[in-house]
């Protein structure tokens, strides 16, 4: 039991930190980016990039993924919105020309400086800090704790 509550700190602390990092970029640019609720397809989509390898990140593959996941589709403009959120406003990807593939019909994508440390997060790597977990902890009341 010990070890899933560690897996859903860490679950909840990568949502924290996203929603964290979405305040910022409010903040700078001085305007509400989602008023009407939490933006849970951008946390979506990119938990579904930080699980690919960094060769096959791109658009097909991406769509193709978050169905497995998921079991939904994502339009192919809603997936591009997205992409484009999460690269041109939050920086956590970057787009790039693909040296795997010399396939130019998909949009390739890999992770920024600032995603690779959002993947460390998600995956609950040792070697980044959780500033929230004695918040997370002290509200997780599974199986009678608390």
């Amino acid at each position: 039991m010990a070890l899933s509550i560690e897996k859903v700190i860490h679950n909840l602390h990568f949502d924290r930190l996203f929603l964290e990092k979405i305040t910022d970029v409010e903040k700078s640019h001085k305007k509400n980016l989602h008023g009407n609720g939490l933006p849970f397809h951008y946390i979506a989509v990119f938990k579904t990039v930080l699980c690919m390898n960094e060769s096959a990140m791109n658009t097909q593959n991406i769509s193709d993924n978050y169905r497995r996941i998921f079991g939904r589709t994502i339009l192919q403009s809603s997936l591009s919105r997205t992409l484009s959120y999460l690269s041109d406003t939050l920086g956590l990807l970057k787009y790039i020309d693909n040296a795997y593939s010399p396939d130019k019909r998909f949009t390739w994508l890999k992770l920024s400086t600032a995603g690779k440390s959002f993947q460390k997060h998600l995956i609950g790597t040792t070697d980044v800090s959780k500033q929230y977990e004695p918040e997370i902890r002290n509200v997780i009341n599974i199986s009678g704790r608390r």
